[in-house]
């Protein structure tokens, strides 16, 4: 099985349980693995046998952007869903970062793998 992996994208939401949180956008980071087929983008050398990722971390973004939830799990479980949905894969592994959500920790996350 061939992956492509995207690590540390930055994304803006509102997010979390506290009141704060749902007033004050908080920066999350993202990373996501997906499974494909290279072979024939790398044989072919053509971006239309290829994943999009561009288009992918795009439709991300803007996904992210306009919703809103309380908890990590639930957007990445989500995140997981809207990969599975609109991309050619049958196999997304999500990591969502929420940096700064503990004092005492430099980074709180969550990694689920989802597929269909």
């Amino acid at each position: 099985m061939d992956k492509l992996t995207i690590s540390g994208i930055k994304l803006t939401t509102l997010i979390g349980i506290h009141d704060w949180e749902k007033q004050c956008p908080q920066n999350l980071h993202l990373d996501v693995v997906l499974q494909t087929d290279a072979k024939k983008a790398a044989l072919e050398d053509n971006i239309q046998d290829a994943l999009d990722y561009d288009s992918l971390v795009e439709h991300i973004v803007n996904f992210v952007e306009n919703y809103h939830f309380q908890l990590i799990e639930t957007l990445a479980e989500r995140l997981a869903q809207e990969v599975l949905n609109h991309f050619p894969t049958n196999w997304v592994q999500i990591t969502l970062h929420k940096p700064g959500a503990l004092l005492k920790a430099k980074d709180v996350a969550i990694t689920i793998e989802r597929s269909q």
